[in-house]
């Protein structure tokens, strides 16, 4: 199986690495046509982490981002083609990494996890845009790259909301403050679907004054696979930007959701999750920030997050809370070194983090990671 792995990774290097000669070349006959325009560009992100849970093997818990312990890995390599002619354009992002490798589909559709994003869209109204096929999440305060995020690590908040989607998007700017699309998906966090149902989304951003942004996005469908009973889920999530001065910023994210049949002590009952975080930046001097954000995640009906053994016998879903500190140095504009210090503590009764021969109800984690955008 392993050799199999290495191979596999092996023609999709090859392939990246042809694709982006054909990029390149093409790229001079693509500027002949007039009014069109492609673009090329790349990120790179490496990462050390490390934490003090004893689970037993090298996947750290919770981890989207800088998901393997003791070692120095590759969090993130990926190249972006982005082409517009006319009333078209088409955005295709190839990708490899632990972020990929872990969180993205696996067998028998592990292909996948080389498409971050493959899409065409096309304008057929001043403002009006349809595009489809697979994209990153519209959902969330926190992004897939650390570089534009102020932490190393994701917020609980996060690690649960979607991070991938297919589908169909009509975007509509109806002015230069307020924008929206409506989205019909495959499903919650899915590229092949699950079910023969399908999932509707929506985001609405407004820009009231120029620091300040307010977004509200949601997901609506049947997640359970074909042949389950279904369970109706309603995602809503509402990100705030919010730069009261020039080297301050503040972002706050808050998810609530509810899903049919699912509340643990009367199945005919719906429950409900909710999930937040707030996070602040400081760039106290040119080239360096101070980060710091905390976290909430309750879910104890385990919609999300499943469900977990407890002391006293009977499983619940996760309920935690956490805090993270950040110091980053930028060398350059386009690149960034940053250390990041994070305490997670889950209510006492679950049984989640190991320290040693037992259980604990915290975790505390230190990651470095450097990236560079080009």
């Amino acid at each position: 199986m392993t050799k199999i792995y290495s191979k596999i990774h092996f023609v999709v290097l090859l392939l990246c690495i042809t694709m982006l000669n054909i990029l390149l070349m093409s790229n001079l006959n693509i500027k002949a046509q007039s009014g069109s325009d492609f673009k090329i560009s790349g990120y790179a992100d490496t990462y050390y982490a490390y934490d003090n849970d004893n689970n037993g093997n090298s996947l750290r818990q919770f981890s989207v981002i800088s998901p393997v312990r003791d070692q120095f890995r590759i969090n993130l390599a990926q190249i972006t083609g982005k082409y517009t002619y006319k009333n078209l354009r088409s955005t295709v992002t190839l990708q490899f990494g632990d972020i990929p490798r872990y969180n993205w589909p696996q067998a028998p559709n592990e292909y996948l996890q080389y498409i971050q994003e493959a899409n065409v869209g096309f304008r057929p109204a001043k403002n009006l845009w349809i595009d489809a096929g697979y994209f990153l999440t519209h959902v969330g305060a926190e992004g897939l790259l650390p570089v534009y995020n102020f932490m190393n690590t994701q917020a609980l908040a996060t690690y649960y909301e979607p991070i991938y989607q297919s589908g169909v998007k009509v975007s509509y700017d109806f002015s230069d403050k307020v924008y929206g699309s409506l989205y019909l998906l495959n499903g919650y966090n899915v590229l092949a679907d699950n079910n023969l149902n399908k999932s509707f989304g929506m985001q609405l951003g407004v820009k009231p004054v120029s620091n300040l942004e307010i977004i509200y996005n949601n997901i609506t469908g049947n997640e359970q696979s074909q042949g389950s009973p279904g369970k109706m889920r309603i995602y809503n999530n509402l990100v705030v930007k919010y730069s009261p001065v020039k080297k301050l910023d503040f972002l706050l994210g808050a998810d609530f959701a509810t899903q049919q049949k699912s509340d643990l002590n009367d199945t005919a009952n719906s429950a409900s999750m909710f999930s937040g975080l707030l996070a602040v930046r400081y760039n106290f001097v040119t080239g360096f920030y101070v980060s710091a954000r905390g976290e909430y995640h309750d879910d104890k009906n385990g919609i999300l997050s499943g469900l977990y053994p407890t002391l006293n016998g009977v499983s619940s879903g996760l309920k935690a809370s956490g805090f993270a500190f950040a110091l980053q140095y930028n060398p350059t504009d386009n690149s960034f070194i940053r250390t990041e210090a994070r305490m997670l503590k889950t209510d006492s009764d679950l049984i989640i983090f190991t320290k040693g021969n037992t259980f604990s109800e915290s975790r505390t984690e230190i990651t470095l990671g450097t990236g560079i955008v080009f």
